[in-house]
């Protein structure tokens, strides 16, 4: 698979992601913050700073188990005033660190869907490499 093909797959996978859990938008980056894929798009936000914003809370999170000796942290989510959230799923495909950032309405559940979308993204990576 070529990377537009790779691309395309990625953003399938989180319109469908979008699509059954109402999110605002999600977004695919590597852990340092470069936009992987993004859906919907153009997307209601700049994907490429939310891309590198999330990377910094990579980074925060990193130095925040380092000095307080938390295990490995695989999800943060931030909630607004509006009591939407900005969840963020910290995982790898094959040896790369990817993470997906979603924008989820207020009292809408997520984790079930981000996680079966962190697998499919995982899947489609593996393919990708054969």
């Amino acid at each position: 698979m070529n990377t537009y093909d790779e691309q395309i797959s990625f953003e399938q996978i989180l319109v469908q992601m979008n699509e059954e859990g109402h999110f605002t938008a999600a977004i695919l980056a590597s852990d340092d913050g470069l936009l992987v894929a993004a859906a919907p798009t153009p997307s209601p936000y700049d994907a490429d700073t939310v891309a590198a914003m999330v990377a910094l809370v990579k980074d925060f999170i990193k130095q925040t188990q380092t000095r307080i000796g938390l295990a490995e942290v695989d999800e943060v989510s931030i909630v607004v005033g509006d009591r939407s959230r900005l969840i963020c799923r910290y995982f790898n495909a094959g040896t790369q660190p990817l993470v997906l950032a979603v924008l989820a309405p207020p009292n809408h559940s997520y984790r079930r869907l981000t996680t079966r979308s962190v697998r499919d993204i995982q899947a489609a990576w593996q393919a990708s490499a054969h």
